[in-house]
């Protein structure tokens, strides 16, 4: 391939995901030349997710699904797996944080800091990233990526003002892998020694290399969801609900330019991750009989096992039935929405939606527009309230029609995908939509970099 390619890491909150687009893709787009990355390998669920998670064991350091589920055999004696790191990536003072210590749960030896563990992680991500385009037939050794990662657009944001310290701990992790290879990749993880050698020598590697954009994951959903799209709308609006924040953006096409509308960004820092403690909660609430904080903790730390199957089942179905000390625990969507958290959180939810409808509706009167597209993406794309969400008009609309869409195009359906791409395009939309965005969509700009693996002839990775 002659033409550069862009590649865009969703570095998620529950799981880490990448695409991989030509650059050209926003002016020509062709669907069959969107590469999403199989970044989860044979045996790991589903093939287009990488867990997020690090895990310090006695003598090794585990990753991804591996470090999950050390983690739920070693919950008895309170050892945890560290995840969501993300949100520590959305503090003021990053640098003061990545070098904080970890507590004994995620770090027995006391030998890591924050920075270390992550930078392990990044190096795993970077090998997964590798191995999957060594894989994909339509990417060849040697290409020239121009790389982004996608983050929320925290406090208006922060988020940009840490790209530095970002892109820097992108580097490390490249060097780190670099150095280790396939040894990342291996199910039994890095050998405790192994992998200590390897931060300590990549905090003084020369990482100038490491060019990253930044996109806004609602920037990143709402370039997808307009481009190559014949029956857009005027305008539209996409509300992203992954599993650390609820992400909401607007896009307008009126006189043949596609633009954001940047007054409609809002993110929320409660999305998935605080529904499932709501529901774990709900289920202790009806368990009095668990008056031991151990029976109580047994209960929550089943909850969370299952949790993503429990949540399924209690928006499609309205009601779910789960078993725990030989009684069955009922928990419905309408005990859900009855709980004052969870109320809280879907006002200010709308409050925020809202919010972007009215900017979409000014805008759209400016422009003497009727049409509005409204879609949701994200592990929560398919909760009834999302979905009753999307289907709600500004207040005093008028003439705007709102039409809501669905978040998985057809293609996704394509036979080479192996069905495995269309169940889970919510949640790889923002990298998907990240590859294909234009520069101008980005909050930080980044020029063309060479793949270390090009340099050193292994799998096209990521720096």
């Amino acid at each position: 391939m002659s033409e550069p390619w862009t590649l865009c890491i969703d570095f998620g909150t529950a799981f880490s995901k990448a695409a991989v687009a030509p650059s050209t893709s926003w002016n020509s787009f062709n669907p069959t030349q969107v590469r999403p990355l199989m970044l989860g390998g044979p045996g790991q669920g589903n093939s287009f997710l990488l867990d997020s998670a690090v895990f310090v064991d006695d003598d090794r350091i585990l990753f991804g699904a591996a470090a999950v589920a050390r983690a739920e055999a070693l919950s008895a004696q309170k050892r945890m797996a560290l995840k969501s790191f993300k949100t520590l990536l959305s503090v003021s003072d990053l640098e003061r944080a990545l070098n904080t210590g970890v507590p004994r749960s995620l770090d027995p030896h006391r030998t890591f800091v924050q920075r270390d563990l992550i930078v392990l992680y990044l190096a795993y991500l970077s090998a997964a990233i590798g191995r999957a385009c060594a894989a994909d037939p339509v990417l060849t050794r040697g290409v020239s990526f121009n790389c982004r990662y996608a983050a929320p657009a925290w406090r208006s944001g922060d988020s940009a003002g840490n790209h530095d310290v970002i892109v820097r701990l992108f580097g490390e992790g490249d060097a780190v892998r670099a150095a280790l290879g396939s040894e990342v990749l291996a199910a039994q993880g890095l050998p405790l020694k192994t992998a200590i050698d390897a931060v300590t020598t990549a905090r003084t590697a020369d990482t100038s290399s490491a060019q990253m954009g930044l996109i806004y994951e609602a920037t990143a959903a709402a370039a997808y969801t307009s481009i190559g799209l014949s029956d857009s709308a005027s305008h539209l609006i996409v509300v992203d609900m992954g599993a650390g924040t609820t992400d909401i953006a607007a896009m307008s096409q009126t006189g043949g330019r596609l633009q954001e509308l940047p007054e409609a960004r809002v993110t929320l820092k409660q999305a998935g991750d605080f529904i499932d403690r709501v529901i774990a909660n709900l289920a202790l609430e009806a368990s009095p009989e668990l008056k031991t904080p151990q029976r109580q903790a047994e209960l929550w730390r089943a909850m969370f096992q299952s949790m993503r199957d429990i949540k399924e089942s209690l928006f499609l179905d309205g009601r779910v039935g789960f078993r725990h000390e030989g009684r069955l625990i009922t928990i419905t969507l309408k005990d859900l929405e009855r709980d004052e958290d969870f109320k809280e959180f879907a006002a200010n939810l709308e409050r925020a939606y809202e919010h972007g409808l009215i900017v979409v509706r000014d805008h759209a009167k400016r422009e003497k527009s009727r049409d509005l597209q409204a879609v949701a993406v994200g592990g929560g794309a398919f909760a009834p309230f999302i979905q009753k969400l999307i289907r709600r008009k500004p207040p005093s609309a008028g003439r705007l029609k709102v039409q809501p869409r669905p978040a998985t195009p057809d293609w996704a359906h394509a036979p080479e995908f192996g069905g495995n791409l269309a169940p889970v395009f919510p949640q790889l939309a923002i990298a998907i939509g990240g590859a294909l965005a234009p520069e101008s969509m980005l909050a930080v700009r980044a020029g063309l970099s060479r793949p270390a693996a090009a340099r050193t002839g292994t799998p096209p990775a990521r720096d």
